[in-house]
């Protein structure tokens, strides 16, 4: 929590976490020790010299944890990815309700517990304890009645006597951890500031309040101090003990400069420190440098170890691609040095696209939207081994904020198989045998992810686990404009249809609260949730979060749930494909039929005959299993699509059923056909040889059978040797989206694209383009209005409008001091210093019917700058018809000017293309001249909008001025 350090925004010019490339450059393996070791006394001892923190008030001064969120450029989020993302949610409800709670309990709190604001909840639960954590204060809870046990106490007790930082801070970003497969406790937080390091406690033995082995791990400081922030804990065993670990992702910064050096992903020798070894004995391997901001390691569940050899991982994701990110570490605890880690990520294709959320979080009765983390992996990955023959030897779950269908915050959950690669059903080799367990990286692939997006409410800020059933708890806050923020749990069940959740249930009271402290703006919020899985049944779940009770400015509270599916324990059947569920397929390339490797997989003992049965393939092509029935399961088939190599074009999906005693489970297969490769398409406008064109012009083409995509390509020369402008769409039109030099000619060609690969490409049409601000041939510039802003019989334009706040207005006066160019009075807005937006409107303005409707004014603009496409604070233009809701203007209308920037993530607008910074050398005013054609004939108003987060702006002079503002048409 007490992060020394407010993470400077211009320390993350350089840094774009999880770029579109693979920017994984580790620093190479490091090998340290613990620094310190020792055993402490007994805790019940320890705790009679830590009074409970003191209480604090509403409205009291509070510390507010520092955070600024590394986020990838929007820009380089695909454009087409996040169409994709909001046609594949969860809108609506099941009908099957979640799980009810068995027990619902407040937990810690600011007035029982204190700290700052967000609280870090974090908790995790023995057969006979449910601890919680928030940042400065711990306590053991009653599983039964939730009554609590003892605390609360500061984190800093379980190194009471220690000596160093882990004795005498209280730093915080704490983790309570229960390793299953030890029965033991692992308690641990961070030290900040100079010399910063990782405190470790573990229990020797499964009594919390009995003695810890205690171990502190010193961050490097050299070449530069390292701060590691935002720690995570998983714990990994496998069957031979040669990959046990406890593993952390540390976000890592300079100490000095705050800049992030990136992730690290570390391992601690578990077996060692469960032993109780000295620190020279217990080693630390480390891999820095990784551009992956918000990364989780892979925690593993239960009493059932991975399977021998198999190596730890670390996961996130690639918000451009829409891909999840695997980093392999395989670690040699005899000699430490030769552990290895992915020298590339494995990457994962989502089956259904994601866009991550990273629009701040409205809450009723509030002004400040809270964090919204669509950065981050949510704490934990978690992880559980299965029995030969169930449907997964060893799944993943995870979830994240992305972006729902209607731009509001949802959740997405994934999980995923990792397997021993080779193996098939039920420990089945592709070789018929077993080779020697070495170490290796498991295979990873995704079962089943959905996005619940059930209405308009933003979810986020989630934790997910699995039972020993294979049904999956997941939690989550839920707000709005119109509800205050509230806890909620949910799941499925193994036999529940794929990619969907229950209808979730009310972790906390149905009377909440909603934060009302600014903190500077941001509303501070998490910054996580903790799920868990009971190992007194490995079915109960438990959910802990933050909320408040009241509404108030800094009263939060933390809430403890418990959950349990009634399936969970109950045998249960359930097919999955093993293979690749969905196929791509060129029928004119010679090849096999598509087919895919089934298995009947089992929890709970279940064993019986199952039948296989096929619908859906394509006409003319018959399904056949290579066993059917399977005379018991666990069993596995694999299903052959005769016929299916030369089926028709098309997207099919061959659902498959299995059907043995009282249980059915079904598994959707997905398979794509092209026949043969698409033909050329036909080039509609511009006309070939056209000449006047804009210097933005909209490419459009007739559609190919066949086609999926298309690739499009603007160049300089008819060869194609100079292409200035390409891209790939679905449809048959593309608005270039860069400005194209004025009076040059141009050439283009459309190159259809699917699952044979490039088509045959169009003929060749080239086009001329015209002068920006000048009408087409045979039509004249007639001026509708013109605005000077100097007075006189001139319309007024107004400054402000509804939502407007923060900082300086826009005001109708001189030009700002050191800019040329401009006449008389302008209106102008600075770079303000706090949260703002501020608008100026013009009065209304009917256009007449015609060809081409032209708006251009002169302009300076200069805001606080990040890196090299983005911006903190911007300005953009807006346009309205009649009564209705004014709507941004693209960067694809201007022909000159044309934004410059993107807006981060977490500042007012984010994700709005805008002006960022001045556009051209000096201080000059520019004419921006923009297309209107489309408001021909009707009547519209304009406004520009400035917005601003809390932070620095940009050198003087710095805001924006508009002057000489002219709308003309040509008829």
């Amino acid at each position: 929590m007490y992060r020394h350090h407010r993470m400077a925004k211009a320390a993350f010019a350089g840094v774009v976490a999880l770029a579109a490339t693979d920017a994984w450059s580790a620093e190479g393996v490091v090998v340290g020790h613990a620094a310190h070791s020792d055993v402490s006394p007994p805790m019940r001892d320890i705790l009679q010299t830590f009074p409970p923190p003191a209480p604090v008030g509403d409205g009291e001064d509070v510390y507010v944890v520092p955070n600024q969120f590394i986020k990838p450029r929007s820009s380089a989020i695909s454009e087409f990815l996040r169409g994709l993302s909001t046609r594949q949610a969860q809108t609506g409800p099941t009908g099957t309700p979640a799980p009810s709670t068995i027990l619902a309990a407040n937990g810690l709190s600011l007035s029982v517990g204190g700290g700052g604001v967000p609280p870090d909840t974090n908790g995790d639960v023995s057969p006979t304890h449910f601890i919680q954590w928030i940042n400065t204060s711990w306590a053991i809870f009653d599983k039964t009645t939730g009554a609590r046990l003892n605390g609360p106490t500061a984190g800093n007790s379980f190194f009471a006597g220690f000596g160093g930082k882990c004795q005498t801070t209280n730093s915080g970003d704490p983790l309570a951890v229960w390793d299953d497969r030890a029965q033991r406790w692992v308690m641990s937080q961070f030290t900040t500031g100079a010399n910063s390091s990782q405190c470790v406690a573990v229990s020797t033995t499964s009594d919390p309040l009995g003695t810890y082995y205690r171990y502190e791990f010193k961050w490097p400081t050299a070449p530069v101090m390292v701060f590691g922030d935002y720690p995570h804990m998983g714990v990994w065993t496998d069957e031979s003990a040669r990959q046990n670990a406890y593993l952390l992702v540390t976000h890592e910064f300079n100490n000095s400069t705050q800049a992030f050096l990136g992730a690290a992903y570390i391992a601690l020798d578990r077996d060692k420190m469960l032993a109780g070894a000295p620190a020279a004995q217990v080693a630390m391997v480390r891999f820095a440098g990784f551009d992956a901001y918000g990364a989780e390691p892979a925690h593993l569940d239960g009493t059932l170890h991975a399977k021998a050899g198999s190596c730890p991982t670390f996961v996130h994701f690639d918000s451009s691609a829409a891909e999840y990110l695997f980093w392999d570490m395989c670690l040699d605890w005899t000699t430490p040095a030769n552990a290895t880690i992915s020298a590339q990520p494995q990457r994962v294709a989502a089956k259904t696209p994601f866009v991550p959320n990273f629009t701040a979080v409205p809450q009723l009765g509030s002004s400040v939207p809270l964090d919204a983390f669509g950065t981050h992996i949510m704490y934990r990955a978690s992880s559980r081994a299965f029995p030969p023959g169930s449907p997964t030897r060893l799944s993943m779950v995870v979830n994240h904020g992305v972006t729902g269908p209607a731009g509001q915050g949802a959740i997405r959950w994934t999980h995923f198989d990792l397997s021993q690669p080779g193996q098939r059903f039920d420990g089945i080799f592709a070789n018929g045998f077993e080779t020697t367990p070495t170490t290796f990286a498991l295979n990873k692939q995704i079962v089943d992810e959905g996005t619940y997006a059930p209405d308009t409410n933003t979810r986020w800020m989630g934790g997910i686990a699995i039972d020993q059933g294979g049904n999956i708890g997941v939690g989550y806050n839920v707000s709005s404009a119109t509800i205050n923020p509230r806890l909620m749990i949910n799941g499925r069940a193994l036999s529940d249809p794929d990619g969907t959740l229950r209808d979730e249930q009310a972790c906390t009271p149905a009377t909440t609260g909603s934060q009302t402290g600014s903190f500077s703006g941001r509303g501070r919020w998490g910054d996580y949730t903790s799920m868990s899985v009971d190992p007194a049944d490995e079915c109960t779940f438990w959910f802990t979060g933050e909320f408040y009770p009241t509404t108030s400015t800094n009263q939060w509270s933390t809430r403890i749930c418990s959950f349990k599916f009634a399936e969970c324990g109950l045998p249960a059947l359930k097919l999955v494909s093993e293979s690749a569920p969905r196929l791509e397929v060129c029928g004119a390339t010679p090849g096999a039929d598509p087919s895919w490797n089934l298995l009947a997989g089992t929890v709970g003992g279940f064993n019986a005959a199952v039948t296989l049965s096929a619908a859906g393939q394509p006409a003319g092509t018959t399904p056949t299993f290579s066993v059917n029935p399977l005379p018991s399961t666990p069993g596995g088939s694999t299903l052959t699509l005769t016929g299916g190599h030369g089926a028709a074009t098309g997207e099919y999906t061959i659902n498959v059923t299995g059907t043995g005693g009282s249980q059915t489970s079904a598994v959707a297969l997905e398979l794509g056909i092209s026949a043969t490769a698409a033909t050329a398409p036909t080039l509609t406008a511009p006309a070939n040889a056209a000449t006047g064109v804009k210097v933005r012009p909209t490419l459009t083409w007739g559609a190919v059978a066949g086609a999926l995509t298309y690739r499009v390509e603007v160049a300089t020369d008819n060869a194609f040797a100079n292409i200035v402008a390409t891209t790939v769409v679905t449809g048959t039109s593309w608005g270039v989206d860069t400005t194209l030099a004025s009076s040059t000619q141009y050439f283009w060609r459309v190159t259809p694209q699917n699952y044979c690969g490039d088509g045959a490409a169009s003929s060749v049409f080239s086009f001329t383009t015209g002068v920006p601000g000048t009408c087409p041939a045979g039509t004249t510039l007639t001026n509708v209005a013109t605005y000077a802003f100097d007075g006189g019989a001139e319309p007024a334009w107004t400054a402000g409008a509804p939502g407007d706040a923060g900082g300086t207005a826009w005001t109708n006066t001189t030009p700002l001091a050191g800019t040329t160019g401009f006449t008389g009075n302008v209106w102008r807005v600075p770079n303000n210093t706090v949260t703002s937006d501020r608008s100026v409107l013009s009065p209304s303005i009917a256009i007449p019917a015609a060809q081409a409707v032209i708006l251009s004014f002169d302009t300076y603009h200069s805001f606080e700058i990040e890196g090299t496409t983005g911006c903190w604070d911007a300005a953009s233009l807006e346009a309205k018809l009649n009564a209705g809701a004014f709507d941004h203007l693209a960067a694809s209308r201007f022909f000159t000017d044309a934004y410059n920037g993107t807006i981060e993530a977490g500042a007012p607008l984010a994700g709005r293309q805008a002006w960022c910074r001045q556009a051209s050398t000096g201080t000059a005013a520019k004419r921006s001249i923009v297309d209107l054609d489309d408001f021909a004939g009707q009547t519209l108003q304009l406004r520009f909008r400035a917005t601003t987060d809390s932070n620095t702006a940009a050198a003087a002079p710095n805001g924006m001025v508009i002057d000489n503002v002219k709308i003309d048409v040509c008829q």
